[in-house]
This record gives C-alpha cells, sequence and structure tokens, in this order.
C-alpha cells in the first residue's frame, strides 16, 4: 500500500514536480543519504509516495538541492547542517546478543541520550551488519558516506569470529577448513583456525576470515556434519570486541579505533586499485 501524500504537498494542489535544478548543488538522494535520514533508495521511495517535499514541491528523484531549497519530510522540516556546523561523524560499537535481531530505532534513541544527538534528524546505519541469528561486533555510524566508505573496503580487512559449534570436530578437519578456497560456488578465505576442544560434542572454533560470510563457514561445516549454534564476531579489522562493552550495550569508537579503521580501509582500496590496475592489459 503506499503511503499517503501529506496535506499541502504539490500532488494534492495539482501541482507538477520541480524538475531537477541545473547548475551547482548535489542529488537529493546524496544530500539525505549523506546526512544519515536513510538510504539512497528509502529516499526514492519517500520521492515517489509524495512524503518529500523541496520548496513545497515533489521533487524528481535527481533534484539538485540548493543553499536555501526548504525540506520537508512528512510536513516537518528536515534541516541540514551547513559545512560551517558540522562535526565529526559518530561511529558507534554495539555489542549485540545472538539471535537478537538489531534495533537501529532503539539504537538511535539511546546514542541520542548518550551522544546529545537529535532523535528526529538522525539515523544510524549499520556497516556490514550480521544475521539475527548471530552476534557480537555491530559497527554504526550516522554518516552514510562514512557508511558507504568503510563498507567498500571491508571485504579486504580480516574478521575474527567465535563459534559454537557440536559434531565430530577434528585437527584434519579444521586443517582442511583452512584449505578450503570455495562454497556452494563462492570464494571463501579462511586465514586461520583454531579449536578449544570440549568435553563431549561440543567445542569452540575461532576463524579469521577475509571475504567471506559467516554463512559460508556454517554451510562448510554443516555438509560435514557440524552444527554451528553460535556465532559470534569478535573482531573487525583493526577494531575489537572487549570485556569492557557487554551485552546489548554501545559505545562511540575511540578515536585511535577510529583512525585505525579508516586508515586499514583506505589502505585496502588502495591495494585493491594497485592490483586491479596491475591485471589490467596494457594496449
Amino acid at each position: 500500500m503506499r503511503p499517503r501524500s501529506p496535506r499541502g504537498s504539490s500532488r494534492a494542489r495539482g501541482r507538477s514536480p520541480s524538475p531537477p535544478e541545473e547548475g551547482p548543488g548535489e542529488r537529493i538522494q546524496k544530500v539525505l543519504a549523506a546526512a544519515g535520514l536513510g538510504s539512497r533508495r528509502e529516499i526514492e521511495r519517500w520521492i515517489e509516495g509524495g512524503r518529500l517535499l523541496v520548496n513545497g514541491v515533489v521533487p524528481l528523484p535527481g533534484t539538485k538541492l540548493g543553499a536555501r531549497d526548504r525540506i520537508t519530510l512528512d510536513g516537518r522540516p528536515v534541516r541540514l547542517r551547513s559545512k560551517t556546523e558540522e562535526k565529526p561523524a559518530h561511529l558507534l560499537l554495539l555489542h549485540r546478543s545472538p539471535g537478537t535481531a538489531l534495533d537501529l530505532k532503539d539504537a538511535a534513541a539511546r546514542a541520542a541520550d548518550h551522544l546529545e544527538t537529535p532523535r528526529a534528524t538522525r539515523r544510524w546505519l549499520a556497516i556490514q551488519p550480521l544475521p539475527p541469528v548471530d552476534g557480537g561486533l555491530e559497527i554504526l555510524t550516522d554518516d552514510g558516506s562514512l557508511q558507504q566508505r568503510i563498507a567498500r573496503g571491508v571485504h579486504a580487512l580480516t574478521t575474527d569470529f567465535v563459534l559454537r559449534v557440536r559434531g565430530p570436530l577434528s585437527q584434519s578437519l579444521i586443517e582442511e577448513l583452512k584449505a578450503t578456497q570455495e562454497v556452494e560456488g563462492e570464494s571463501m578465505s579462511i586465514i586461520e583456525a583454531s579449536a578449544q576442544f570440549g568435553e563431549g560434542l561440543n567445542h569452540w572454533l575461532n576463524v579469521t576470515v577475509r571475504a567471506t560470510r559467516p554463512a559460508q563457514v556454517r554451510h562448510w561445516l554443516a555438509a560435514r556434519g557440524i552444527i554451528v549454534s553460535r556465532l559470534i564476531r569478535v573482531r573487525f579489522g583493526p577494531v575489537h570486541l572487549t570485556r569492557e562493552l557487554p551485552r546489548g550495550h554501545l559505545r562511540e569508537m575511540a578515536l585511535g579505533e577510529r583512525n585505525a579503521l579508516l586508515n586499514e580501509v583506505d589502505a585496502a582500496q588502495a591495494a585493491l586499485a594497485l592490483e586491479r590496475a596491475a591485471a589490467t592489459p596494457v594496449e
């Protein structure tokens, strides 16, 4: 069901949408996504539903915003910070319990209390979120551009997972896991794997992966009769999940953690660009 257009919208008054503005400015989807209000696709849906207005008129996707344009969402003004008052984007660390879905609205409310950020105008975005069945370290940001910057480089970072497994786990099987390069047609890179063998069939398995989804590790083990009952992310690149962050709690990323993460992401991107350039045949 399509959302109803707010009263006073251009559609309600019979006015046609404004054409994309020529000249300086950035596209509306990019500006609002960078402000953390939503993804570009979600913003396009707001436009289609008549919920988003620019100067009282429903814009077209791709409309460029000027400094004096008035933006409203569902009749409420949307104020974008000017460059002179911009503050560094926030990065949060959240310790999510396995089996608990990531609730970004709840995170936004708690972040507003801790960081004194406006609840109504800021939205938190997850960087490479884990499936609800898994848990551990989640990274959130209120800046869409920063989220995209990190997301473009996370495939080159290494990640540590701790798995609780049930089944006939052995050292030879662990060596086979490390040697695996593909699962169900997808590449899988296990950098390291080690087990803490428990009593009976329950064991803990520590793995370090690169560009590998948790589901791939689950599928590989399941095909050999080993069920992963719990998967926890304990490291994301240079950022570690420590005991100082209990389950269900969040904190702002320290400056050193932030710089280390961004430096590693940028270095990974640069290395990937060099690899692609080297692989490109010279005509």
